[in-house]
């Protein structure tokens, strides 16, 4: 819940007193002053072509601004040709904006290079000029799981042919696990409507558990920043976990496993991303200011926990979730939210520039 002399603040410096946040305003290109940052994530939309006409508009109705970083990720198949277009020189002659804008990439994976069919190594897309990388979106965390299969493959093998054909190879095995054995005695003598039941059931608690561990997405923090990207870090619950009241212990988890390793020198090379699930897509209500800030706080003060208060004040917290032109100003008021992710609204270049403009317009 926003305070009522509450301002937004373009540039800021942040400092902590009476164990509370604030931001304290700053001129633009002060040194150290924490300049938000406005990310468009366009998912899988645009072709290049398309991409290209689009970050044009958006440069056209963001002419000379300059006190924001701005962010644009486009699919892989659009990174080269958008970086070739966005390079500083021409965008401080053609639109008056220059280094303060970035070639974001949607995902990378986790070794240099090898027998990775489909996957995008942190070298070749630093190789193309990409800047930052987005890693652990809630579309790879959780949605992707429901096209992934995993969940109706665990769920064709319940069925009593499948089980008795596996208990006698078992049975027949030079190696014999008594306690699969065990179990797949039990399940052989389950009625048949129960099994499909019971695969019913975990294909559709499978389908949404399917996405990427947090094992894997430290992986992929580790092997982009040590080939020198910036990382942008999601996080975020789902709502069944919100509605158990496990969010912070889920945030806890991510955080520190997606760290684990990363020095403090480092961490200066990462953003956070604050994205419920239950906040993103089509039809979902964005969080309200009091969840924001309350998340945004306990992930600030996490950060202070792991590499103390110096960092914890200047690490750049953003927020993900239905955000929009209408509601991005009460968004950039809080105090510990240090800019957007934003999705669907980066692919319109007014929505989407009304929101890199927050507060001046």
């Amino acid at each position: 819940m926003k305070a009522a002399n509450a301002r937004v603040f373009r540039n800021y410096y942040r400092q902590r007193t009476a164990n509370q946040w604030h931001k304290i305003e700053a001129e633009v290109g002060t040194p150290d002053a924490i300049r938000p940052f406005i990310a468009g994530n366009w998912k899988m939309n645009m072709i290049p072509k398309s991409g290209i006409a689009l970050a044009a508009r958006i440069f056209d109705q963001c002419r000379g601004i300059k006190d924001v970083d701005i962010g644009l990720a486009p699919p892989f198949t659009g990174l080269s040709i958008l970086g070739e277009y966005i390079k500083p020189d021409f965008l401080r002659s053609e639109y008056g904006l220059g280094r303060n804008v970035f070639l974001l990439a949607q995902d990378t994976f986790f070794e240099y290079k090898g027998a990775f069919t489909g996957e995008i190594s942190p070298e070749m897309l630093s190789a193309i000029g990409v800047d930052r990388v987005i890693i652990g979106h809630s579309d790879r965390r959780a949605n992707l799981g429901k096209y992934f299969g995993f969940g109706s493959s665990v769920a064709r093998r319940l069925t009593t042919s499948f089980l008795a054909h596996e208990l006698e190879e078992q049975k027949a095995a030079k190696t014999r696990d008594e306690q699969v054995i065990a179990a797949l005695e039990h399940l052989v003598g389950v009625k048949p409507e129960i099994l499909a039941g019971m695969a019913r059931f975990l294909e559709d608690e499978l389908k949404e558990r399917a996405g990427e561990s947090d094992e894997a997405i430290h992986r992929k923090v580790k092997a982009a920043l040590a080939q020198g990207l910036q990382v942008i870090l999601c996080c975020g619950e789902n709502w069944e976990a919100r509605a158990a009241h496990e969010t912070f212990h889920l945030l806890d988890r991510q955080i520190r496993i997606a760290l684990e390793g990363v020095s403090p020198r480092t961490i200066k090379e990462v953003v956070i991303a604050y994205e419920p699930v239950w906040a993103v897509g089509e039809g979902a209500e964005p969080a309200t200011p009091a969840q924001i800030s309350e998340v945004h706080d306990f992930l600030r003060n996490l950060i202070m926990d792991l590499y103390g208060e110096q960092t914890a004040a200047s690490i750049r917290i953003l927020y993900g979730g239905n955000v929009k032109p209408d509601n991005v100003i009460e968004i950039m008021m809080l105090s510990g939210v240090d800019g957007v992710l934003v999705g669907g609204a980066s692919l319109r270049a007014k929505d989407f520039s009304q929101i890199i403009r927050f507060g001046l317009d």
